[in-house]
């Protein structure tokens, strides 16, 4: 399975949250909007770490890992709720994914000097060979 294709698996679940939150995704190479605070976005990026592992007179066992990142940005005075809820939704999609072995966070944080509430969580996972 190509990096895309993985990437592509464990993203779709938070643009499934995105869409019922009303929030709009920003895939890791989109460029950003005008930045006015009115609106809420959700960032996510895959960081891969482990690519193979050698095995004892064998050579190198593929071994696929890393650890995906949600960010969510809502507008502040809207309060925490909005956050948590998003979070709560990517949160439970992750735990119905194949390969996902933690799960970190979610935390939250009202951003000094921005117009953003802030949440993340982080996913750490070993891509199965069976991903489909």
């Amino acid at each position: 399975m190509d990096l895309q294709a993985i990437r592509r698996y464990y993203e779709l679940p938070i643009i499934d949250c995105c869409n019922l939150a009303g929030a709009e995704y920003r895939a890791e190479n989109t460029l950003e909007a005008g930045g006015d605070a009115l609106h809420t976005y959700v960032t996510a990026r895959l960081q891969f770490s482990n690519m193979a592992e050698p095995t004892v007179a064998c050579g190198l066992l593929s071994s696929k890992s890393g650890v995906f990142i949600v960010e969510y940005f809502g507008p502040k005075g809207i309060g925490p709720a909005a956050a948590q809820d998003f979070m709560e939704c990517a949160v439970c999609k992750f735990h119905e994914l194949k390969g996902v072995t933690s799960i970190s966070g979610p935390t939250f944080v009202a951003l000094d000097n921005r117009p953003y509430f802030f949440a993340r969580t982080s996913f750490g996972i070993v891509v199965p060979q069976d991903l489909d």
